[in-house]
């Protein structure tokens, strides 16, 4: 085997070597990107799976909110108009005793009746104020009850806002994480494909290299 020959055969193996060895570290890198990158993208799920059960929590407490805030609404409508009838019976009373009054001075009525028509009329005046006065109180409560429940609402709306303002930044996060983990595994998947090659070109270069250096000898 000439010098030239083993000279060529040497290079091409310390070239095999070289490469062989650059391909390995390169394909544990690789593997190692991509360990990487599904911890972080793990990660990245984990924090969106969160931050939906949050937004699925914040939503069911809103709608119980807006359908309590509904029943409150409609009840305080009731006492309402329950409240305007009783005033209404209120104000009817009130204008049979005026009347009643206005007939004793006319003389229409006697005294002995006067006294006992306007016992029963004060009896019923007594009751029907009491009622509106009920009313009243139970119209403040349910007004005090339906504030509340706006402001709960309110507050809900504001935090499922934010939520959701996280969720979309977190998975506008994630897909730019996605594509650029994918970029660069593609870059360490070329850098090995093409390491590869040139690892068998040199092998190949080897074998003939050998091969001449023996049809050399003989």
């Amino acid at each position: 085997m000439s010098k030239k020959t083993l000279a060529v055969l040497s290079l091409a193996i310390a070239v095999v070597f070289l490469l062989s060895s650059t391909a390995c570290v390169s394909k544990k890198r690789l593997e190692r990107v991509e360990q990487e990158n599904a911890e972080q993208m793990a990660q990245a799920n984990a924090r969106i799976d969160d931050l939906t059960k949050k937004n699925e929590t914040l939503d069911k407490g809103l709608a119980d909110t807006q359908s309590a805030l509904s029943g409150a609404q409609s009840e305080n409508k009731q006492l309402a108009s329950t409240a305007a009838s009783l005033k209404d019976q209120l104000a009817a009373l009130e204008g049979q005793k005026t009347e009643l009054d206005n007939a004793l001075a006319a003389g229409k009525e006697t005294e002995a009746s006067y006294q006992k028509k306007v016992r029963s009329l004060n009896g019923a005046i007594g009751n029907l104020r009491t009622k509106v006065a009920e009313m009243e109180t139970l119209i403040t409560a349910k007004e005090a009850e339906i504030s509340a429940l706006q402001q709960t609402e309110a507050s809900l709306k504001a935090a499922a806002e934010e939520q959701s303002n996280k969720l979309a930044a977190l998975t506008a996060d994630k897909n730019s994480l996605t594509a650029e983990l994918d970029k660069t595994v593609a870059s360490k998947k070329s850098t090995t494909l093409i390491l590869g090659i040139l690892l068998g070109l040199a092998i190949i270069l080897a074998l003939v290299g050998f091969l001449r250096g023996r049809r050399s000898a003989a």
